[in-house]
């Protein structure tokens, strides 16, 4: 499968993230049902055009990555076999290894229970997204135990950042759709080579 370059918009983009971000030597599986299509873009946004697609279990490699306007992140990655790249968002790819890169996690709860704990430590700029329905009218919160320079961030599902902070959180939604609860080190931080662990408790009422 041939990927379609010679855009001058995409040129440009891949430049201006390669400037920001380190190049990833890390690999990822798409995530799906054997078989299932997942659109490769030509630029971080599912506005962007499809170049092509890849199926559940394939393997990437991942070129670079960004954090786009939509509050996901995206990797840049490259197919092994036929050397097409292109955009795809990240809780539709399992990232193997943690230099530098990030990982989603469905969140669902035990029988009877209406909480999640999860726990985890992050590096320099890697973050550890958590995703779970919600129904407009219910209450998320975010309870987590961690140093003084991790943050957590709360996303809505149109990418909207509704809570970035260190302490706990709450709030009644007023959509439906997947919310994201994201672990991270404070911007100031990232480049200082620390490792932060926590402990995150998330709820539904």
């Amino acid at each position: 499968m041939k990927f379609k370059y010679g855009s001058a918009v995409m040129t440009a983009l891949v430049i201006s993230v390669a400037t920001v971000l380190p190049a990833f030597a890390e690999t990822g599986t798409i995530q799906g049902t054997p078989g299932s299509r997942v659109n490769i873009r030509q630029s971080p946004s599912t506005n962007a055009s499809v170049q092509h697609y890849g199926v559940g279990g394939d393997r990437v490699n991942i070129l670079n990555q960004t954090n786009a306007p939509d509050g996901y992140r995206w990797y840049f990655v490259e197919f092994p076999s036929s050397g097409a790249r292109g955009w795809i968002r990240g809780d539709l790819l399992s990232v193997s290894g943690t230099s530098g890169g990030s990982s989603s996690q469905r969140i669902s709860f035990a029988p009877g229970t209406s909480a999640a704990r999860v726990g985890g430590r992050v590096q320099g700029t890697q973050s550890r997204d958590y995703i779970l329905g919600v129904g407009a009218g219910q209450t998320l919160s975010v309870s987590t135990i961690t140093t003084s320079y991790l943050q957590v961030q709360v996303f809505d599902p149109n990418g909207n950042n509704l809570y970035s902070g260190s302490r706990n959180w709450s709030g009644v939604l007023n959509r439906s759709g997947d919310y994201r609860v994201r672990m991270r080190l404070v911007p100031e931080k990232q480049q200082s080579g620390i490792t932060g662990e926590y402990s995150l408790t998330i709820g539904v009422r």
